[in-house]
């Protein structure tokens, strides 16, 4: 009979520990995929994972928060939407309490020697004194055009919110290169922060001089994820130059919106310490609150899982732990 070998046993330890660390790992996956919505309730549309307090169909959202799975086109993937506008929702982050849409831009050209003018609002279609707003923090506004002055204006009062203004040559002198070059700083194109977090805005388009322009002279505006504008804005600007409307009317903007809850109307989803005499965390155990939303607003609040711990704060045990296996030669 052959002796084993008398690494073996030190081989079988081996397999014996890896095949346990990956269970152990595939359980702590899974617990935390299980916990991301209601019982019962869709946990996907599409590729778009839905996170409660955002939910389909009856009983699985908080109010405000209200989602479709859009899938009247066969042939296409399924698209998440707001139930309540139609508006594509292209993700949802529980840590950051963002969720990032689909908009468009707003454009205006001159069909006669008259100078551009728009008075129109931005395209998302959020409800006024809702749980959503365009996040301060994640987002540009952006100007494109010859000539162009662009003011972002606060629907309630009419104050002005951000402007910009993009300067250029005539058109036809522009070198095709240039507008590529310019990192979007006022030739051919502005950016600019956006000011305040509203759910919706007026947008003025205003031709900078006031005087006659050339007629199809065009100009857009639109409010884009900073990140995604930083990758794109090559590309936009030399699709501006070529052809401006057609870029205007073909391109879904990434827009980030954040999202929080009321403390009075969403009481049931905060837990209230009696010994200290203050709400400490959300429904989770192991979650910890964050009043530090977006513009600071009075009365409203997101939760995170606290440090160490992953998952969904607005559910029962929601916020699990998170092992880190570590093996040695």
């Amino acid at each position: 009979m052959k002796q084993l070998s008398s690494s073996c046993p030190a081989k079988i330890g081996t397999m014996v520990v890896v095949v346990v660390g990956a269970l152990l790992f595939h359980l702590v996956v899974t617990a935390l995929a299980a916990r991301v919505a209601l019982p019962g309730c869709p946990e996907t549309c599409g590729n778009v994972t839905v996170l409660y307090p955002f939910g389909i169909g009856h009983g699985c959202f908080r109010d405000g928060f209200e989602l479709a799975c859009d899938e009247t086109h066969p042939a296409a993937p399924p698209k998440l939407r707001f139930a309540r506008n139609g508006v594509e929702v292209i993700d949802i982050s529980l840590p950051s309490g963002t969720v990032r849409v689909a908009t468009r831009m707003l454009g205006t050209d001159s069909s006669s020697s008259l100078p551009r003018q728009l008075n129109g609002s931005w395209p998302a279609g959020l409800p006024a004194n809702g749980s959503l707003a365009v996040s301060t923090r994640h987002n540009r506004f952006v100007a494109m055009g010859c000539n162009l002055l662009a003011n972002l204006v606060a629907n309630d009062d009419d104050d002005y919110i951000s402007v910009c203004a993009a300067l250029c040559v005539v058109r036809s002198a522009l070198p095709r290169d240039a507008a590529a070059a310019s990192s979007c700083s006022g030739f051919g194109c502005c950016q600019t922060p956006v000011a305040r977090g509203l759910p919706s805005y007026g947008v003025h388009l205003n031709d900078l001089t006031q005087r006659s322009v050339t007629v199809g002279s065009y100009g857009a505006a639109f409010i884009a994820d900073g990140e995604w504008f930083a990758g794109e804005q090559r590309s936009l600007q030399l699709g501006f130059v070529a052809d401006p409307r057609k870029l205007a009317d073909s391109t879904a903007v990434p827009t980030v919106l954040e999202w929080s809850l009321d403390m009075d109307r969403d009481q049931d989803m905060f837990w209230y310490d009696t010994r200290v005499s203050q709400w400490t965390r959300c429904v989770s155990v192991h979650s910890a609150i964050d009043d530090a939303v977006d513009g600071n607003l009075y009365g409203r609040a997101r939760c995170n899982c606290s440090k160490g711990y992953e998952g969904n704060p607005y559910l029962a045990n929601g916020c699990q732990g998170m092992y880190r296996l570590q093996f040695s030669d």
